[in-house]
């Protein structure tokens, strides 16, 4: 692993890890305190208007189910909760960071309605909140965004076999980067300091087979993202997507235990919200 870890770091060398604005760390250390003010963690996030703005708009997405519309911060933090809050701030932080064109605008778009995806599949299994299940939809492609920084012709055409060939792609990486997008994911989410069981998540999200995963948590959200991905991919592609894309959505399925039904919903909401 240290050694993967290494290659994922000279692989990008040269290509900074954006850093998250200072409000997402004082939030994150303000809401962990003892007596936590729903006044100080208002006056943290208006502080950045853009990401105050975009926590709103987020907050009123048909996907967030807000009890009431959402027109303040203040708002926010009654009808989402601390930690619902938390997320969305990170959300607002990371489409901020890597808003782009061409290539990153493309990986960032499919990041976005793979989140979207993870959290209406939310609804359809336990103890999986709809932010949480975003949050990692939005953050599991973070290592395909620093290699296409690096070099985005190169990266181009593996962004897009990755589409159809999820398994094959990180061998295709190794070739040309001597490293993965999942192991250079896992090098930001340690920078970022996400959560053990995210960093476990976006190393793990390309496994041919989800009963490999011992842990529980870990396995569930591989088992989402493996059938979100497939269902962006196929709409992406327009209806179609290969052998390897099907292997990998029956596994996640057959992880979750859905039927047509609930990917026929999937599908729908896709095409009409997404």
């Amino acid at each position: 692993m240290q050694e993967d870890l290494r290659n994922a770091m000279m692989a990008i060398r040269g290509i900074k890890i954006p850093e998250f604005p200072k409000e997402v760390t004082e939030l994150d250390a303000e809401i962990k305190s003892r007596f936590a003010s729903a006044q100080k963690i208002v006056a943290i996030i208006e502080r950045n208007t853009t990401i105050s703005g975009e926590v709103i708009r987020l907050a009123n997405l048909p996907v967030m189910k807000a009890a009431t519309p959402v027109k303040t911060i203040r708002e926010a933090v009654s009808v989402m909760g601390l930690s619902n809050l938390y997320n969305l701030v990170v959300i607002a932080a990371f489409k901020r960071m890597f808003s782009g064109t061409g290539l990153h605008r493309d990986i960032s778009d499919h990041s976005v309605d793979v989140a979207f995806c993870m959290a209406i599949l939310s609804e359809s299994v336990a103890e999986v909140t709809r932010d949480e299940a975003y949050l990692v939809g939005l953050f599991h492609n973070a290592g395909s965004l620093m290699l296409a920084s690096k070099d985005e012709d190169a990266y181009s055409k593996l962004f897009r076999s990755g589409l159809s060939n999820p398994v094959k792609v990180l061998e295709q990486e190794e070739a040309v980067f001597n490293t993965n997008h999942a192991m250079v994911g896992l090098l930001v989410g340690k920078k970022w300091q996400l959560p053990t069981y995210m960093l476990n998540v976006i190393l793990l999200h390309h496994s041919s087979k989800v009963s490999r995963i011992s842990d529980d948590k870990v396995r569930t959200f591989v088992a989402m993202l493996k059938v979100a991905n497939a269902l962006v991919a196929e709409i992406s592609l327009g209806a179609y997507i290969g052998e390897e894309m099907q292997h990998f959505l029956q596994d996640g399925v057959e992880e979750l235990m859905l039927d047509s039904a609930d990917l026929t919903e999937l599908r729908n909401h896709l095409l009409t919200e997404g």
